[in-house]
């Protein structure tokens, strides 16, 4: 967020995202590519964590059943 200002409009079925860059130094073709690469690193992140989700729940579930805080 520091190097870029993004607006997010919803226009019927579409999101519009607008940007501009935060400084002077920052190129148009530099900014859009930086978002572009942030949304897929964004959406990487859910569908892993969609994933991965039954697995953390196991494991936290078996740590937290051994620490004696809870009864049985």
């Amino acid at each position: 967020m520091a190097r870029l200002d993004v607006d997010v409009a919803v226009v019927g079925d579409d999101l519009v995202c607008s940007l501009l860059p935060a400084n002077a130094t920052i190129s148009m073709e530099t900014a859009e590519r930086d978002f572009r690469r942030e949304v897929i690193d964004q959406d990487l992140r859910i569908s892993i964590e969609e994933r991965t989700a039954p697995y953390r729940d196991a494991i936290l579930g078996l740590a937290f059943s051994r620490t004696g805080l809870q009864d049985g």
